[in-house]
């Protein structure tokens, strides 16, 4: 593949699905269409990965159907690795459409292993949590200060291959479209709703984005009610961020060979709120790392026998608050590019 071809790929990239206001577009000032991102952005991430630590921490865990009993452990570590590629399908002023490719998987390690009885702690020990999915994005401005956003995802999450549940079971769907207004280049915001698992169960709610920049340096990037983001730019190669956010998300599990073999549709729930502070910085031009800590407060993490996060629950546990750390290496246009692209 010839430079130019990935240049071209990376450069209209967007960044940070889960923050809408971020999306970054390529096409010089020069054109009649609203550019509904403010100044000041990164530079959009084409390539990202991304590993994540929660050391140690307590799990606490109560059987609403009387047959696992009570009882409470240790976690060593949740480790998190993150995989995620981005591409244009078209790239023009008047209509952007992207795509992108995800991995993740979760694993949990138990102190003193050898020495848990628990079925729900060994089954959770035994498994890894992977989600594979494709993302879809598309942005549609006027020739007014309006614009058009539309971001849906599918996802297979769980604890697959399985020879006993079929692949559809596995999958999942969120989207979210907005309407939005472009003021100045200093302030965006839009309007809409969002289906997904962002609060560890399936919901339909009101979503409003809102970024601003209140100086040179200042800025705040927001998706109520999911993420707020206060952004310092200290230079051109330098981002910090501080905010919080809500994460979640559901899981097929394969209750085969198990001690959870009387169900057949057995489900993990996950939603939990992140406080942290995030520090990304240029190693050279199209290569940046980031780094991140904070702490995160768990909702839910249940195991239920159905697609309900707060029905047939079987097993419902409590995680204790514990901190996150974690760092990411990624892909970005080269700055040159920039410069042409806008002349």
């Amino acid at each position: 593949m010839s430079k130019n071809i990935i240049i071209t790929i990376v450069s209209s990239l967007l960044i940070n699905a889960t923050a809408i206001g971020q999306e970054l577009f390529t096409w010089g000032k020069e054109t009649p269409y609203c550019n509904p991102s403010v100044a000041g952005l990164p530079r959009p991430k084409a390539f990202i990965f991304k590993y994540e630590l929660q050391p140690s921490y307590k799990i606490t865990s109560i059987a609403k159907d009387g047959s696992f009993g009570k009882n409470e452990a240790e976690i060593s570590r949740k480790r998190r690795l993150d995989f995620r590629l981005r591409f244009p399908i078209i790239n023009k002023p008047s209509l952007t459409i992207a795509a992108g490719l995800k991995y993740s998987r979760e694993e949990f390690r138990f102190d003193n292993f050898s020495d848990i009885t628990y079925q729900f702690y060994k089954t959770l020990q035994d498994r890894d949590l992977k989600s594979i999915g494709t993302h879809l994005y598309v942005i549609k401005p006027t020739k007014s200060n309006r614009y058009f956003i539309l971001r849906a995802s599918f996802d297979f999450n769980g604890d697959y291959p399985s020879k006993t549940i079929r692949t559809s079971d596995f999958f999942k769907f969120s989207v979210t479209p907005l309407m939005g207004w472009k003021k100045n280049e200093n302030l965006s915001y839009a309007v809409g709703f969002s289906y997904g698992y962002t609060f560890g169960v399936p919901l339909i709610i009101p979503v409003f984005s809102y970024n601003k920049n209140f100086n040179c340096n200042w800025g705040i990037e927001t998706f109520l009610p999911v993420s707020v983001k206060l952004r310092y730019t200290p230079n051109k190669n330098t981002y910090m961020y501080a905010g919080f956010e809500f994460q979640g998300n559901s899981y097929r599990l394969d209750n085969a060979d198990s001690a959870f073999g009387a169900y057949d549709k057995l489900h993990l729930f996950h939603s939990e709120l992140r406080f942290t502070v995030n520090y990304e910085r240029e190693i050279h031009d199209w290569l940046w790392f980031s780094a991140e800590g904070g702490l995160r407060h768990t909702f839910s993490f249940n195991v239920t026998n159905g697609p309900k996060a707060s029905a047939n629950v079987i097993i419902q546990n409590k995680l204790a608050m514990a901190p996150i750390i974690n760092a990411s290496i990624f892909i970005v246009p080269p700055k040159g590019f920039f410069r042409k692209s806008t002349k």
